[in-house]
């Protein structure tokens, strides 16, 4: 594999966090790209159904085989489902490009089929949500047997690393925290509003701030035994399903502008022992304040390194995260979807014909 990318490319300006000393409690790893990537693309494909609608996987399996049949189609992807706050079965593949030239082909053909979708006469929603960084403003974190999202892309490969266990670990993984504090140009609130009529309407979101932050965080059960997992099922499962319906229903307080949670499928639609949740937050300050102060998640780091501790290297239940800090190349667009899908309630709308 050829040298990082992600190797510090400017004099460091910011002291890391890590203390003296500090050796993790349990391994883990974080994916690096090789030299030739120079953004990092991601994309999300969601597919909207009215709660009176049964759940339709192969509806959406058919919808992502058309938008996928162009040359360029995605490095990795993968597929989920959820029922959000609303009561609207959704379906949604999270897409991955690290090569630009593949990316500009697949674009050019999606964006001639996604003009022609009739919002008016649609019977689902669909939204499209992408964004583009370079590597040293995305940070990992995993296992090396539980490898997904950017992890699981060609052109990515996972190594050890030492900053994980400890307050700001997170951030030092960004190599991009050695000379950007990543704060925004501007300081910016939450205002949330979900009355406006977004139904038959095609919508790009505008007036995005810059350095919004999106994480995906995720788990798997499936090698757990049954004292593990009724662990889980019982101690953690429970805290973390309590801090993401609180980062839901609190935008204005966390920053959090989306969060979806959601339950991975296969290829063939089936539902798996596996699921993460989709954040984006206003900034990555929004997140780490949440992180680091509030109630919420102190409860599921404090179950979960409690886990670890106990089980170290015999851990069966595994989880990875990514984070990514965004500054440009976004683009956030909906068609025929409900007002409180992702970004709606809370950034300017252009409604287009």
């Amino acid at each position: 594999m050829k040298a990082r990318m992600t190797q510090i490319q400017k004099p460091r300006v910011f002291k890391m966090k890590k203390p003296a000393g500090h050796t993790p409690v349990i391994q883990r790893y974080s994916s690096q790209v090789e030299e030739s990537v120079e953004m990092i693309r991601m994309a999300v494909l969601g597919f909207q159904e009215d709660p009176a609608a049964p759940c339709d996987s192969k509806a959406f399996l058919t919808y992502l085989d058309e938008v996928f049949s162009n040359a360029g189609k995605p490095n990795h992807f993968d597929i989920a489902t959820f029922v959000d706050d609303q009561g609207y079965n959704s379906s949604m593949a999270v897409c991955y490009w690290l090569d630009e030239a593949s990316f500009a082909a697949w674009a050019e053909k999606f964006d001639l089929w996604w003009k022609a979708q009739d919002a008016a006469a649609l019977k689902h929603g669909l939204w499209f949500e992408s964004f583009a960084v370079p590597p040293p403003y995305r940070e990992t974190n995993a296992f090396k047997e539980y490898i997904r999202g950017l992890s699981a892309c060609p052109m990515s490969q996972i190594e050890s690393m030492d900053e994980s266990g400890y307050w700001g670990a997170a951030r030092d993984r960004f190599s991009a925290s050695a000379y950007d504090d990543f704060a925004p140009t501007q300081d910016r609130e939450l205002q949330h509003n979900t009355t406006n009529d977004t139904f038959g309407k095609r919508i790009a979101v505008t007036d995005i701030p810059d350095r919004l932050c999106v994480i995906r965080s995720g788990v798997t059960w499936q090698n757990c035994g049954d004292e593990q997992l009724e662990s889980y099922e019982n101690n953690l499962k429970p805290k973390l399903d309590a801090g993401m319906s609180f980062l839901r229903q609190n935008p204005e307080e966390t920053g959090c502008c989306s969060l979806r949670q959601v339950t991975c499928l296969d290829p063939e639609g089936v539902p798996q022992k596996e699921a993460y949740s989709l954040g984006i937050f206003l900034t990555y300050g929004h997140l780490e304040r949440w992180a680091h102060d509030h109630p919420t998640h102190l409860a599921i780091y404090t179950r979960a390194l409690a886990e670890r501790k106990k089980y170290q290297e015999n851990l069966e239940l595994l989880t990875y995260h990514e984070i990514y800090v965004l500054n440009e190349n976004l683009r956030f667009e909906y068609i025929n979807c409900h007002p409180a899908t992702g970004l709606l309630p809370f950034f300017t709308q252009e409604v287009a014909s």
